[in-house]
């Protein structure tokens, strides 16, 4: 990395000997380009080309491989001009191009940009849709031929061999099954987002340009199914900033947005920042968004760095309803917590730094139970609430004392050589946990006091120690548990 910034700053400064405001972008690429070409949209007269002052084809084999374009040698370029970059690939044998929506900043990096193959008059943009079985929240951000529901999902509907079994938009619906006259929904809206219903899983794929990100989205007032127009990956911040009334990035003001959320995912700018799960929208999904007021929305490209959380595997999936509730409360633990309703998993979170937030899927009041992931092991936790579709709920867990005494499996296991050993214990009481060899040989001793009702984790750290077998033996509230684990170094 610091190589890749010696390297730029290197070429800004030898670019701003030939230009009067140089502005270096460097965008990344895979394959190997036989050439580029880049122009503005507001300026499709002048062309930069790779042999051009400040520009090139910079690669240096695992390191990196960027197009640099300098724009300061357009005769004028401003905030938000779009800057088109087409390259010749001999890999691909074929013409691809992407966009950048420019920035004030000195430098513009742009990882993992979308490449399209064509040119940008004529290329295509392939939306691959995966739904599964039960509700999916989905929207399309290619031009489509024809806005017809029964066109668009005919790959889909039972006729055909799919799966659909309904779609809908906040105020209509459509059924495959029914009759035709049933059918409010009929055709499909740029910019919103729908429920998409399949009773096993399907696909749904579409070829067309990109839809405009000037489309002006009208929103009400409180919840809007909204489709995430953009290419690239983004922060509700950055994709929602025309909804933000202070556009300070580090420090912005919430006029109007209250909340996005999606099946799983949340986001409330009010709220502690731990707390907001949601920090990624993806093309192809729908959102719920949230307002005070009315407004016409319309995505606008903010030049902003796009910044993408790692995807988090979750130990349960939840069953989706059409309707959630946002349940937040703190519990001061790692792992994963899941809520539950009649034995059914209606929603699943990482916990970050003490803060648990919930989206519970439920289109009526019910009863949730809640159970934690933690070291390889589930756990019931002693606390129910009642939940509230549409609205928020702040909640404690209880601090009510576990059933029964139980040592959890080690994680991890085979270790090398640190392990963790949970446990609950149903009373208060001494507890001691110690580690013996195959020969009955105590090595060490990892708790041996008296210690509240409840969960409890030791750690071990075996760097003293043989590879091997050893074992670990609790005992508490009258009870002795025995469990072995392995050391390999």
């Amino acid at each position: 990395m610091k190589k890749i910034i010696t390297l730029m700053m290197m070429l800004v400064l030898s670019a701003a000997l030939f230009a009067g405001i140089p502005h270096p972008v460097f965008v990344e690429f895979e394959g190997t380009p036989e050439s580029f070409e880049a122009y503005l949209a507001s300026d499709i007269t002048t062309f930069l080309e790779d042999t051009s002052v400040g520009c090139g084809i910079l690669v240096e084999p695992g390191v990196y491989n960027l197009i640099m374009v300098e724009c300061g040698n357009f005769p004028i370029w401003a905030l938000d001009d779009i800057l088109y970059i087409v390259m010749t690939d001999n890999d691909e044998e074929q013409t691809q191009w992407c966009e950048v929506s420019l920035s004030y900043d000195n430098v513009q990096v742009i990882t993992a940009p979308i490449w399209n193959f064509g040119t940008p008059e004529g290329g295509e943009i392939i939306q691959e849709g995966v739904f599964a079985p039960g509700w999916n929240l989905w929207s399309y951000n290619v031009q489509l031929e024809s806005n017809a529901v029964d066109t668009v999902f005919a790959p889909m509907l039972p006729i055909n061999d799919g799966f659909l079994t309904k779609v809908k938009s906040i105020t209509q619906s459509y059924d495959p099954a029914l009759d035709p006259n049933f059918n409010t929904l009929e055709l499909l809206v740029d910019g919103y987002g729908y429920w998409v219903q399949v009773s096993a899983t399907d696909e749904l794929n579409l070829t067309g340009a990109a839809i405009d990100l000037g489309t002006v989205i009208a929103l009400d007032a409180g919840w809007n199914l909204v489709a995430y127009l953009p290419q690239d990956t983004d922060t509700p911040v950055n994709a929602f900033s025309a909804l933000i009334g202070d556009t300070t990035f580090e420090n912005p003001i919430y006029d109007n947005l209250t909340k996005i959320k999606s099946i799983t995912q949340s986001f409330d700018p009010a709220l502690n920042p731990n707390f907001n799960t949601l920090d990624s929208l993806y093309a192809g999904n729908g959102y719920w968004v949230e307002l005070l007021t009315a407004a016409n929305f319309a995505y606008v490209p903010s030049g902003r760095d796009i910044i993408v959380s790692d995807a988090v595997e979750y130990i349960w999936t939840p069953v989706i309803y059409t309707n959630s509730t946002c349940a937040y409360a703190s519990l001061e633990t790692e792992g994963q917590v899941g809520a539950f309703v009649d034995g059914e998993c209606r929603g699943v979170s990482q916990i970050n730094n003490g803060c648990v937030s919930l989206v519970i899927n439920g289109t009526e009041e019910e009863i949730a139970t809640f159970k934690l992931y933690q070291n390889g092991q589930v756990t019931d936790l002693n606390t129910e609430i009642t939940t509230a579709p549409g609205e928020d709920i702040f909640f404690d867990f209880t601090t009510d004392a576990p059933v029964t005494t139980q040592m959890m499996k080690a994680y991890p296991n085979p270790f090398n050589p640190v392990t963790t050993i949970a446990y609950q214990t149903s009373e208060a009481g001494n507890v001691n946990i110690a580690i013996y060899n195959i020969k009955g040989q105590k090595v060490a001793e990892l708790a041996n006091e008296n210690q509240s009702a409840g969960a409890h984790s030791v750690v071990w750290n075996a760097a003293g120690q043989a590879s091997g077998i050893y074992f670990v033996k609790m005992t508490a509230s009258g009870t002795e548990q025995i469990q072995k684990v392995i050391l390999m170094k």
